[in-house]
């Protein structure tokens, strides 16, 4: 487990949820200075408290696991447009295991919103 991306996560979920990082220390029991070192990737977050935080958020370890895995999949694509890759197949690989967990109106909505930009 990378203590950094674990730590940026956890900062971006506590920003999207207006907390202050006082705040939030308070709400899952730990102090504000281990907080901040758990965001900045400085100290690893227990088990307990990662429990906690994703409580706090309304989402299970799994889908706290699964983001992170989903951001590296993005940032592994965009570094390979830097080095000029060709991430077709990447592209493809990962769009179809994105599709493939939506519902069936999850998969028309996408479509509707595609279709204007299909090739004809």
């Amino acid at each position: 487990m990378n203590l950094l991306q674990v730590g940026r996560l956890i900062r971006t979920f506590r920003k999207e949820h207006s907390y202050t990082m006082v705040d939030f220390a308070k709400i899952v029991n730990i102090s504000q200075p281990s907080l901040s070192r758990i965001e900045g990737g400085n100290q690893e977050v227990t088990f307990t408290q990662l429990e906690r935080i994703c409580d706090e958020f309304g989402i299970s370890m799994s889908e706290f696991f699964q983001n992170i895995e989903e951001r590296n999949a993005i940032l592994a694509i965009e570094e390979g447009e830097k080095t000029g890759i060709d991430i077709e197949e990447e592209l493809n690989e990962e769009l179809n295991k994105i599709i493939s967990t939506l519902s069936t109106e999850q998969k028309k909505g996408l479509y509707t919103l595609l279709l204007p930009y299909m090739k004809e």
